[in-house]
């Protein structure tokens, strides 16, 4: 069975802090949505997991919570070089945000390797959830996205019933796990955290950005993108995406390497 984390990339670049990279898609993505972001990384390394039941993974039971997904992916990473997670900054999407944070929990309770950084874009802080709306309003800003690019391959608006079917169960799969997600731990996780949200996101920009702040013990910086967030993984939007990666790696990864 295919493992959940998979090169995305043929570049092996680590960045000036010696980073790479690992993505995690949002509610109803595979690690496809993720091609354009991958396509503009100029040489860097680029990682992503494939949530069970999807892409390559179809015959692997899908989770039944956050919780589950975030442990399979733990395992995974634990079974890695510690070099290898240390130098690595996890990108979360929207529920890829959750399940990001969660990861550098659970490293941190196993004592597993602290990442280099911890990214969160377009997910609200968890104690700024509001039960419910959060699950309402990513099904409604990501089937926006669906309709125009499409997050899962050949998807599109000349896309088969069958492929709209398959990418409209992820999405409703994935947002009845984000809806039922009680939220990490109240603990902070011990690495830089950065959290960007989109100026036109329906989550309110300081519930994405700000609030983030407490939810770490190293350096932090937020900041809001232009448009939605999800944006930024649309055609044409690359350099964008990596011109914020750089720059968290520049003054939040380096910051964490300072002070350690």
């Amino acid at each position: 069975m295919p493992f959940a984390i998979r090169s995305l990339s043929a570049g092996d670049q680590l960045g000036v802090n010696e980073c790479r990279y690992l993505l995690l898609p949002p509610a109803g993505g595979t690690v496809g949505t993720f091609r354009h972001v991958v396509g503009a990384a100029a040489g860097a390394e680029v990682w992503g997991v494939e949530y069970p039941g999807r892409g390559d993974r179809l015959d692997a039971p899908p989770p039944s919570s956050l919780e589950q997904l975030a442990e399979h992916v733990t395992g995974e990473l634990l079974r890695r070089e510690r070099a290898w997670v240390r130098q690595t900054v996890v990108v979360g999407f929207s529920m890829g945000g959750f399940v990001a944070v969660e990861l550098a929990q659970r490293l941190r309770t196993r004592c597993g390797p602290a990442p280099a950084a911890v990214v969160v874009i377009g997910t609200p802080a968890p104690h700024r959830r509001v039960p419910g709306r959060y699950g309402r309003i990513g099904e409604d800003h990501l089937l926006e996205v669906l309709t125009g690019e499409g997050f899962v391959p050949g998807l599109g608006s000349r896309a088969s019933f069958e492929v709209w079917a398959y990418a409209a169960e992820l999405l409703r799969r994935d947002v009845r796990l984000t809806t039922a997600y009680r939220g990490p731990a109240d603990v902070a996780v011990r690495c830089p955290l950065a959290a960007l949200c989109g100026d036109r996101d329906p989550v309110p920009a300081d519930d994405a950005t700000e609030a983030w702040r407490p939810w770490t013990t190293g350096p932090f910086l937020a900041a809001t993108v232009p448009g939605g967030h999800l944006g930024l993984l649309a055609p044409g939007r690359g350099a964008e995406f990596w011109t914020w990666l750089r720059r968290i790696e520049r003054d939040v990864v380096a910051a964490g390497v300072r002070d350690a």
